[in-house]
């Protein structure tokens, strides 16, 4: 494939290794993809990166572009800073907590998630232990492909149409991650694959949504760095930040909606007189979007991929936690009852 050089050499392409497709094996398999394209693995020495990206309209249309730096010396100890023309802000991440700019909410969603992709695109050790790994091999843009599904099992469904759970693709035979599919109708192509500190690198990505490209991103310089736990002192203009979201009765939360676009009854459905209810473990954000969706229980997957296409467009009025808008934990439940057109 040949070499992509950035960074004085600090970046380059690379390739993969062949692996099998029974259950312990893809699970192992997960594992090491995970470990070998994280860039905030333990194991690596301390990296300066900057990346750009741009984002579009509902339509595809591009809007307002941007950089995002970040300096890592540890998994305690690193500092993000987001520049564009809506949000601007630092982060530090230190051994007492988050320290964000004062006045500034947390990164939009998909700007958290463009820099997510190039510092840890895979699920967390935890989320791949409790699946059932599920591999289907695809032909994706006429290249061959292991796509491996962190499966949950659903009642009365014994074969889960693919990306209905997180859904990861690599090159065939390969560790190399290439496509992510999540949240329902999120898709995340990661192209230029390179080699950082032996880890794997998406040099270029690609996410979109219902088909839709949202944001783009691409890494601009990726290089080791000399950094000192004195470059990571908070500045008398940051404030310590909470991490973790408010666990928010559904009850309450659906009282802030403001839209609830219903969902679609899928005809499979309507034919063979399906109804139930779906429940979906969801963060809302503080602009009281939908930020995230986890599938609970399901009582058909057709039901399941209808109810996640639907409330991933539900908006809400920002849940306030002492004043401040503040990301939630919740779950949302979609009932399909059978009956006329």
């Amino acid at each position: 494939m040949g070499r992509y050089l950035m960074a004085a050499g600090m970046l380059c392409l690379s390739a993969g290794v062949a692996y099998g497709d029974d259950g312990r094996t893809l699970t192992d398999r997960l594992h090491r993809a995970a470990s070998s394209s994280s860039l905030d693995d333990i194991s690596l020495k301390p990296w300066h990166l900057k990346l750009s990206f741009q984002l579009f309209d509902s339509k595809g249309h591009p809007t307002e572009q941007g950089t995002i730096e970040e300096w890592w010396k540890s998994p305690a100890l690193h500092k993000t800073v987001y520049t564009s023309p809506s949000y601007t802000s630092t982060e530090i991440q230190t051994q007492d907590g988050l320290f964000r700019s004062k006045g500034s909410s947390s990164a939009p969603y998909l700007l958290d998630l463009v820099l997510q992709q190039i510092v840890h695109p895979m699920p967390e050790e935890k989320d791949i232990t409790n699946a059932k790994p599920d591999m289907r091999k695809e032909t994706i843009s006429k290249l061959p492909m292991d796509c491996i599904m962190l499966s949950q099992e659903i009642k009365r469904v014994p074969y889960s149409p693919l990306g209905l759970f997180p859904t990861y693709c690599f090159d065939h035979d390969a560790d190399t991650l290439r496509i992510s599919y999540d949240f329902g109708s999120q898709m995340t192509v990661l192209n230029r694959i390179g080699s950082f500190q032996q880890h794997h690198v998406a040099i270029d990505q690609t996410i979109s949504v219902n088909d839709v490209t949202v944001v783009t991103g691409h890494i601009n310089v990726l290089q080791g760095i000399m950094l000192q736990e004195a470059d990571f002192v908070p500045s008398a203009d940051l404030e310590k930040a909470g991490l973790d979201p408010l666990k928010v009765s559904s009850g309450v939360i659906g009282g802030l909606a403001v839209s609830q676009p219903k969902p679609v009854y899928p005809e499979s459905a309507r034919v063979g007189h399906v109804s139930g209810t779906v429940m979906l473990g969801a963060i809302i954000g503080r602009d009281g979007r939908v930020h995230s969706l986890k599938l609970l229980t399901t009582p058909d997957p057709d039901l399941a991929i209808a109810a996640i296409a639907a409330v991933r467009q539900w908006r809400y009025k920002p849940y306030l936690f002492q004043g401040e808008p503040t990301e939630v934990q919740t779950r949302i439940t979609v009932n399909f009852s059978f009956g006329p057109r």
